[in-house]
């Protein structure tokens, strides 16, 4: 499946959807303002991660929404998943290195993605948000940054959470003030 699918014309309603979604949040993940001193590092780990933290909101989100969640959450990750190797080859990276590279990213992914996911759902969430991710390190006192983005994505799963399926899939959901 995948860009195999889309280069021979088969294009599910579920990977149009997760597409639109996915390139709202990549959208999103690239605003100038977590970017900075103090910020999110403007490097490959830095984007990875804020990318990891949007699509962590949001598959959270669509755990609730049983199988038709699911099916969404999978093209969502797939989508980024082929986003990953366009940008490999667009480096000039063949076959070979595309599939070496591409397992340490998709492993980051998963390595934060599940770290976000167990804050959201943690006793305190904004505090294990924040200590999630850690930009300073300073294990006793989260940075007002770091406080900021932990309300951001947890005032953000709020707002989805009082949004329709198809209100996600035409992805009409408005991001808090970073």
């Amino acid at each position: 499946m995948g860009l195999f699918d889309r280069l021979m014309g088969r294009d599910l309603p579920e990977r149009r959807d997760g597409r639109r979604i996915y390139f709202r949040l990549l959208e999103q993940a690239r605003d100038p303002a977590f970017f900075g001193s103090g910020r999110f590092a403007d490097d490959y780990d830095g984007r990875i991660d804020l990318i990891s933290l949007h699509m962590a909101v949001m598959m959270e989100r669509l755990r609730a929404d049983g199988e038709d969640g699911k099916l969404l959450s999978q093209a969502l990750f797939d989508e980024m998943k082929d986003d990953f190797e366009i940008a490999l080859r667009e480096e000039g990276i063949g076959d070979t290195g595309v599939k070496k590279r591409i397992k340490p990213m998709i492993n980051f992914f998963y390595e934060r993605a599940k770290a976000y996911t167990d804050a959201l759902n943690a006793e305190s969430p904004q505090k294990a948000m924040a200590d999630v991710l850690m930009i300073e390190p300073d294990p006793d006192a989260p940075t007002s940054f770091e406080l900021r983005v932990a309300d951001y994505a947890l005032e953000w799963l709020s707002s989805l959470r009082n949004l329709s399926m198809a209100q996600i899939t035409q992805a009409r959901f408005v991001f808090p003030e970073v």
